[in-house]
């Protein structure tokens, strides 16, 4: 629950309509760093000390929105202003997701060895997606038939064989959990990835279905 402010302030801070109480250099943030009312919370701001994001701070990004912001600061445990593999492993592992699984998340997303703030919005996107796709079903472990119409949804649709082969790859049953499911997504993103990164400079002869099957072998 964010903190009751008043409707006026000195220091020029006003809710926006429609919106929870923001600030008044940035009325979509939505807490304002000049209010004394911030208490407890994490180091930021230059203005209040007890402000999470603010901004007139470096690492403000305009890009992320307030909840994402938030989330990157949670993952971000060395406050390094990126998050590498081992903090994704962190991030996610009551969802069972190993280390090589962060490493594919972390390359279907970024060429780089960690995400920054630039590329977090997009890795929040697909987890999102392929959560939402995952949950459809309502179910803990999910099967097959699940898993290919969920792969569908996120536009990652492949043959019922490859599908087989991911699923022994990434589990050790004949379903996935979200954990095992975002494995499987993740390296058929990459493939994705890949795909559309050499076919736009004319340099392939495979197709998406082409590439997943060879990948196999090699990630």
């Amino acid at each position: 629950m964010f903190p009751q402010f008043p409707t006026s302030c000195p220091t020029g801070y006003y809710p926006p309509q429609n919106q929870i109480p923001g600030c008044h250099q940035n009325p979509n943030l939505q807490i304002c760093p000049q209010n004394p009312d911030i208490q407890n919370q994490i180091p930021g701001c230059p203005l209040d000390p007890t402000m999470q994001i603010c901004p007139q701070n470096p690492n403000y990004i305009e890009n992320m929105t307030f909840q994402q912001q938030l989330m990157f600061q949670q993952m971000d445990k060395d406050f390094s202003g990126t998050i590498e593999v081992n903090e994704l492993v962190i991030a996610y592992q009551q969802m069972g997701v190993s280390e090589s699984v962060a490493r594919i998340l972390l390359r279907a997303v970024t060429d780089k060895p960690h995400i920054d703030h630039d590329t977090f919005p997009a890795f929040d996107n697909m987890i999102q997606m392929l959560h939402r796709a995952f949950m459809q079903f309502g179910q803990p472990v999910i099967n097959v038939q699940n898993i290919e119409q969920a792969l569908v949804q996120c536009q990652l649709q492949v043959q019922t064989a490859l599908v087989h082969q991911l699923i022994k790859k990434y589990s050790h049953d004949s379903g996935a959990d979200f954990g095992q499911f975002l494995g499987i997504a993740s390296y058929l993103l990459l493939c994705k990835k890949l795909f559309m990164k050499f076919n736009n400079q004319g340099r392939v002869t495979l197709d998406f279905q082409g590439i997943s099957n060879l990948g196999i072998w090699f990630v």
